[in-house]
């Protein structure tokens, strides 16, 4: 069985918790980290805390994570063009050493 973290970080989070949540992630054994792909909250936004996109966030948490998968649960195609984001993912791949799931 696999255990993955999934966030909603459009509802307020910033890079420096995501990556707080991802060590932890990794440190206590799950198995991969997820974050939405979303620029849009459900409920009413924390102050000073804008959008965040999603595959900027997995690009950092690539160098900055050793051994959880990375990736988003659904990626929108409102906003997601097939090619832009086949050569976004393959590129946060690469720099994960080929931890990415799309």
């Amino acid at each position: 069985m696999q255990l993955r973290i999934f966030t909603e970080p459009q509802e307020g989070a910033t890079y420096d918790q995501l990556l707080q949540v991802a060590h932890v992630t990794e440190e206590t054994g799950f198995d991969a980290f997820f974050r939405s792909d979303h620029y849009a909250g459900f409920f009413d936004p924390r102050p000073g805390l804008g959008p965040s996109d999603a595959w900027t966030t997995l690009a950092g948490l690539a160098r900055d994570t050793h051994r959880v998968r990375l990736g988003t649960l659904v990626t929108p195609i409102t906003f997601r063009l097939p090619g832009p984001l086949a050569i976004t993912v393959a590129n946060v791949d690469a720099m994960s050493g080929g931890r990415v799931e799309l």
